[in-house]
């Protein structure tokens, strides 16, 4: 027959406990209030960004801009091309797109 495994008896009887004990109220804060702490950010000096390179859609953007003011120009629609010149400097674009066509041959 196999031994039969029992658990010891415990060696210090435990006492059951009642509910945990509430706290009492403390006196309300003081008249005089406290200090924020300081905080732990250091101010840094604003340097100079720099410009950061516009990604495929901003380029394209720009581009589609840069066409269409030319094609205000063109048909004298001042009104409009300055509206566009407008949005290209808010942008920080130039306003002359570069052109580069094929060598004239004779």
């Amino acid at each position: 027959m196999a031994a039969r495994k029992t658990t010891p008896p415990p060696s210090e009887p435990q006492e059951e406990t009642g509910p945990a004990p509430v706290p009492e109220p403390q006196d309300p804060a003081p008249s005089t209030p406290a200090e924020p702490p300081e905080p732990d950010v250091v101010e840094e000096q604003p340097t100079e960004e720099e410009p950061q390179a516009p990604t495929a859609v901003e380029a394209a953007y720009v581009e589609a801009l840069q066409r269409e003011r030319e094609g205000y120009t063109r048909y004298g629609r001042k009104d409009r091309a300055a509206d566009v010149e407008a949005e290209l400097k808010r942008l920080g674009a130039p306003l002359e797109r570069a052109v580069t066509r094929p060598p004239e041959t004779a």
